[in-house]
């Protein structure tokens, strides 16, 4: 402080005494202070230079966020993080309780559909009745088209599925695909009643695929149209777990059908099991260029009330089986009874 003692007697010696003492006490405080503001010095430096900076701007900097907003305070930007965080933690803890509810609600979801001992799901078309964007499967609201039904079904399933089509004409080309359930039947509502060995059953569909469908896959009641204008088959499994076929009508002349979309090189193909096993009975069948065909590792079991004549080739089976009944019985009949290729056997039951 540069403060001075008094050195000459102008003045009486006690008052010098005093002076002196008051100065000595000055100066044992400024020392102190200074030792004080040395400790605080480095009391900041540990707080906010610690990190390696050394400017006097750190002291201003922990006062600004991330965000560049500056506080007048370092409690208050802190205050201002404990806040967000709070706001933070409790956003989380809300979007994890709903998470928690979604998950319970899809567990559900999987066990119904899946780990559930099945029940059966009707679902109806009419060509007449239905629509496709109001209708809702129901009886009383039907779906129009066969596809559309099958647009419903679910990926996974253990429910046993029925598409009941009523009567009319379905140009359409429906393909089932992938879908995993314990069956999926598509019949005709009328097929209690009818006998298509002997007449159409008066629902009408161009064709049907099941591929991949890891279920058991059953047509029933239906007949062949449109033959000119389909894939090339009317009936066709691929590569699914089963597939059925009862009481079904083709009798449309596909013997001398050639066109370049056909699926299966040009030619028509009845039905069809690629890589699939399956059955057909009571159906009628004539006038075909295939009448049943077996593919690729698929076996397939003809029964004896399968009927039909003018059949170009009956039984094809390429690299498959196709298990036939007893010669005596069978009154299924053609030009060409049998051709197989690829190792391809047709046995007699």
């Amino acid at each position: 402080m540069g403060l001075k003692k008094l050195i000459k007697n102008r003045i009486s010696g006690e008052w010098k005494n005093i002076f002196n003492h008051n100065v000595e006490q000055l100066e044992r405080k400024q020392e102190e202070n200074q030792t004080s503001h040395k400790a605080t010095n480095k009391r900041i430096d540990n707080l906010v230079l610690a990190s390696g900076g050394d400017s006097p701007n750190e002291v201003t900097d922990a006062r600004s966020d991330t965000q560049g907003n500056a506080f007048e305070t370092l409690k208050g930007r802190l205050d201002s993080e404990q806040t967000w965080n709070v706001r933070a933690l409790k956003d989380a803890n809300e979007l994890i309780a709903q998470q928690r509810i979604e998950i319970n609600r899809l567990n559900g979801t999987i066990e119904e559909l899946y780990e559930s001992t099945g029940g059966a799901t009707d679902i109806y078309v009419s060509a007449e009745r239905g629509n496709d964007k109001t209708g809702d499967g129901t009886e009383e609201k039907p779906f129009k088209t066969i596809q559309e039904a099958v647009n419903t079904l679910p990926f996974l399933s253990s429910v046993r599925f029925y598409i009941h089509v009523e009567p009319g004409s379905y140009l359409e080309d429906v393909v089932v695909d992938g879908v995993n359930a314990n069956a999926i039947v598509i019949v005709a509502t009328n097929n209690d009643t009818t006998d298509a060995v002997i007449q159409p059953t008066g629902v009408y569909v161009r064709s049907i695929q099941f591929n991949a469908c890891q279920a058991y896959c059953r047509v029933r009641g239906l007949s062949q149209t449109d033959v000119a204008n389909s894939r090339g088959y009317f009936i066709h499994f691929i590569g699914s777990a089963y597939g059925a076929v009862d009481n079904c009508y083709a009798k449309q002349n596909t013997k001398n059908l050639n066109n370049s979309n056909f699926r299966f090189q040009e030619e028509y193909r009845c039905f069809v099991w690629d890589r699939t096993n399956g059955n057909i009975y009571g159906t009628g069948i004539s006038n075909q260029k295939y009448a049943i065909s077996s593919m690729f590792t698929g076996i397939v079991r003809v029964t004896n009330d399968v009927k039909g004549s003018s059949n170009n080739i009956v039984y094809y089976a390429r690299g498959a089986i196709v298990f036939v009944g007893a010669e005596k019985y069978r009154q299924l009949d053609g030009s060409q009874m049998s051709w197989i290729s690829y190792g391809g056997q047709v046995f007699d039951l």
